[in-house]
C-alpha cells in the first residue's frame, strides 16, 4: 500500500493541470476614398510647383516663333489616390489676368504683356482655360501626373527688352 501511495503522491506532483479557452478578435481596416500629391507639399512656396520656362528669343514675330515650354521640376508633381477617385484641377489668370484659354507675361507696368496658353498634353491640343476647373478620374494604377504646357503664339509687335513673368496660382481638389 506503501507503494501504491508514493506512486500516487508522485505521479501528482508531476501531473499538471492545463486549462484553455479560446477568444476570437476581430481585425478590420476602413480603406478611405482618399488622395496624396507627391512631389509637392500643400500650401507649397513659390517656385514649389516648378516653372514654365519659355527660355530667351530676340525677337518674338519670327521663325523661332512659337515658343513652347513644359513644366520644370525635379520630380513633377503627381496625384496619388484610390484607383477610381475623381480630381479636379484649375488655374487662374496669373498676375496679369486672363480670359478664356490666354494669360499674360509682363515685363512692368505701362508695358505690351505678352499673351501665353497652358495646355495639358505635350502636343498642345488641350488648352487650360482660366479658372476653368479640369475634372479627371484616376486610373487603376492609382496615379496621376499633372504635367504642364505652354505656348507664346507669334506676336505681331515687337516687345521691349526684359524680363517677362507671370505667376499662376493651380487649385487642385479631390
Amino acid at each position: 500500500m506503501e507503494h501504491r501511495l508514493g506512486i500516487v503522491i508522485i505521479g501528482s506532483l508531476f501531473s499538471t493541470c492545463v486549462w484553455s479557452a479560446q477568444y476570437d478578435v476581430q481585425v478590420r481596416v476602413i480603406v478611405e476614398r482618399g488622395c496624396q500629391l507627391v512631389g509637392v507639399t500643400r500650401n507649397a512656396g513659390v517656385d514649389y510647383l516648378g516653372m514654365l520656362d519659355f527660355g530667351r528669343a530676340a525677337r518674338l514675330d519670327g521663325p523661332s516663333s512659337p515658343l513652347n515650354a513644359a513644366l520644370i521640376n525635379t520630380r513633377l508633381p503627381r496625384l496619388e489616390c484610390n484607383p477610381d477617385t475623381t480630381y479636379q484641377i484649375q488655374i487662374d489668370g496669373g498676375q496679369h489676368g486672363g480670359t478664356a484659354d490666354v494669360r499674360y507675361l509682363a515685363l512692368g507696368p505701362g508695358s505690351p504683356p505678352i499673351p501665353y496658353r497652358l495646355f495639358r498634353d505635350p502636343g498642345r491640343q488641350i488648352p487650360l482655360q482660366v479658372n476653368v476647373p479640369v475634372s479627371g478620374t484616376v486610373p487603376d494604377s492609382g496615379s496621376v501626373e499633372l504635367p504642364l504646357y505652354g505656348r507664346i503664339e507669334p506676336l505681331q509687335q515687337i516687345p521691349p527688352v526684359g524680363l517677362y513673368a507671370d505667376l499662376l496660382k493651380v487649385t487642385l481638389t479631390w
